[in-house]
């Protein structure tokens, strides 16, 4: 009877070391390889949000930020407004998006013979993002730190226009990394 029973069993054996054998352990090289997805996908959101920015593309940057998102401006040495922005607090994708459509309305309404006027769709503004480092919280949250500078080639010449830094939080929602504040500090 012994023998009858380890044969009756043998199949189902079988078929649990077989399924056991096909669950992926996590392994430090699984979770460098997480590691460097995510860099990856957070390294594109942010450049995405940059060159969207930099290019007056109001859509392509609103999508770089969650649906939530904070956009807020601080002024190390003044309270606002601070040029080309309407105000000192974007409180969801709708308003960030607002940051790029009222900028290219202000310039469709600009005197084309006023000094220091550039024609964003013609690529007269340039942003640069530097020393940028990005630490992942865990498996959903990272925080981001750069520097940056705006370059203007305007009517009369080319100039920095401002410096600052930005401090990012990012989370991964729905497998995709997006910003969900943004404080843009000068």
């Amino acid at each position: 009877m012994h023998s009858a029973l380890h044969r009756a069993l043998l199949p189902f054996m079988a078929l649990y070391l077989a399924l056991a054998g096909c669950h992926q352990v996590d392994s430090p090289a699984n979770s460098a390889m997480q590691v460097i997805a995510d860099r990856n996908a957070i390294e594109g959101v942010l450049a995405q949000a940059n060159l969207a920015f930099e290019v007056s593309d109001a859509d392509k940057f609103a999508t770089a930020f969650a649906d939530n998102a904070v956009f807020e401006l601080k002024e190390l040495y003044g309270s606002g407004p601070v040029y080309g922005f309407q105000r000192m607090r974007y409180e969801s994708r709708a308003q960030i998006r607002e940051i790029i459509s009222d900028r290219l309305e202000a310039q469709r309404k600009a005197d084309p013979n006023r000094k220091l006027t550039y024609d964003p769709a013609s690529l007269r503004r340039f942003n640069r993002n530097s020393d940028s480092r990005i630490e992942l919280l865990d498996a959903t949250h990272a925080k981001h730190w750069s520097t940056w500078m705006v370059v203007m080639h305007t009517s009369e010449n080319i100039h920095i226009s401002a410096v600052g830094r930005y401090e990012d939080e990012l989370e991964k929602r729905d497998g995709q990394w997006l910003i969900t504040r943004r404080q843009r500090i000068e």
